[in-house]
């Protein structure tokens, strides 16, 4: 289910048998011209990402809107992302799960309340070549056995 009227409308009353959240993680920076289009890629990729992950578990998975953060700030946003998890635990999900490409987010995992599933892979490229899309299938399939392993 994602964070669309129809969803979140359906989710409601069949929110005991969702327990579990993908909260995408997309940094940003507008003042930072040579990251942008790294950033921008990156935002493409988690997106495609999550919805496969969520198609593919529709009913048992619920897909938040994105989590924008400044590129290089992590540390204050640790605070933050918490709180927006606090709020996600009101509903309550059992596994809250944080998905992201940043490796920065490695050295705070042990900070956040939730759990990173952070991938390794393609900072650039064509989102719709044929590498990019084994990547992504490949990739997509790993992390969704490895949300399986909580439940």
């Amino acid at each position: 289910m994602r964070w669309i009227k129809t969803d979140t409308t359906q989710y409601l009353p069949e929110k005991e048998y969702i327990d579990t959240v993908i909260i995408p993680l997309i940094p940003f920076d507008p003042a930072d011209d040579s990251q942008m289009p790294k950033h921008a890629f990156q935002r493409e990729l988690n997106q495609i990402f999550t919805q496969l992950v969520e198609k593919e578990y529709r009913g048992r998975v619920f897909l938040s809107p994105e989590y924008y953060y400044l590129h290089g700030q992590l540390e204050q946003e640790v605070e933050r992302l918490n709180r927006w998890i606090e709020q996600f635990n009101k509903q309550p999900f059992q596994h809250i799960f944080l998905f992201t490409f940043d490796p920065k987010w490695k050295k705070h995992e042990k900070e956040l309340t939730g759990q990173l599933l952070w991938v390794p892979g393609m900072m650039s490229g064509n989102i719709q070549s044929t590498e990019t899309q084994s990547f992504v299938k490949e990739q997509a399939h790993q992390i969704s056995e490895f949300i399986q392993a909580f439940w």
